[in-house]
């Protein structure tokens, strides 16, 4: 910290607010503040380091930019939690997710039977099927419940043993899976929000009101045939979702592309 302090009363190329942002930055790394801790106000950081309000606002601001830091209306600027980073281009566990990202993934069966029909129809189920619930860990905290829906036939070519090991926590669901030689091959996901119930909450360690990150996954093997459709809910702090979007700029080409009124949007016609 002297060196810092040296650092922004020094003559410097680099802005001050960086200067203060690479300090935060290095607290937070080093561990003076641990995840979820709340950082000093803008009122006492400007104090600290005799710069400007608007100063001190620059430097956090970079740290939320680079996900370091979360601000809370009314509250303050806090090191954020480490989250579960999910692509939209890879299809992934949860467990190789975790593992992908050099943390550990647990679970532990709240419930195994048979579904109710109906709410596994709303899921996109439309077979008997047995419904699986799990309180899954990061790095030992509990994170998300998923509840998975899957059909009878494909559960009765889990071997005995395999079965016996995703029941007592041991395995992943796609580990079992795959040691059956039954392949997942793509899955659709729908991402929304929604407050927790008091059982949710009590099973995350959430104080009510709070958010839930729901991500309800179906998951299909190579000839389109459903193999399981879960719905996890997720304690917000732990999950981000990433996405790489592009814009591609329009140029002036010797082709001009049209759809077709009233087809599907496939159908596209190209005009010489």
């Amino acid at each position: 910290m002297l060196d810092a302090m040296r650092r922004l009363d020094s003559p410097d190329t680099q802005p001050r607010y960086r200067v203060l942002a690479d300090l935060l930055r290095q607290e937070i790394v080093g561990g003076t503040y641990a995840p979820g801790a709340q950082l000093p106000t803008e009122a006492e950081l400007s104090t600290k380091f005799g710069m400007s309000r608007g100063t001190v606002v620059k430097a956090i601001d970079t740290l939320v930019g680079e996900g370091l830091v979360t601000k809370r209306q009314g509250s303050g600027s806090f090191v954020s939690m480490p989250t579960l980073h999910r692509r939209s281009s890879r299809l992934m566990s949860y467990t190789e997710t975790l593992n992908a990202q050099g943390h550990s993934a647990g679970q532990k069966v709240l419930s195994y039977g048979s579904a109710d029909v109906g709410e596994a129809r709303a899921f996109g189920v439309h077979e008997p099927a047995m419904l699986l619930a799990r309180l899954r860990y990061f790095d030992h905290v509990p994170v998300t419940i998923h509840r998975s829906f899957i059909p009878c036939d494909v559960v009765a070519r889990l071997s005995a043993e395999n079965l016996g090991q995703l029941l007592k926590g041991e395995a992943s669901l796609y580990a079992a899976f795959e040691a059956e030689g039954i392949t997942i091959h793509r899955g659709a996901e729908h991402v929304s929000a929604r407050l927790a119930t008091a059982e949710q909450a009590e099973a995350l360690h959430l104080q009510l009101p709070a958010a839930l990150m729901v991500v309800i996954r179906q998951s299909s093997d190579q000839e389109g045939r459903l193999i399981e459709a879960t719905e996890a809910v997720y304690h917000a702090d732990y999950y981000t979702y990433n996405l790489d979007l592009f814009r591609i700029e329009t140029h002036e080409a010797p082709h001009r592309l049209q759809i077709a009124r009233g087809q599907p949007i496939n159908h596209i016609q190209q005009e010489n």
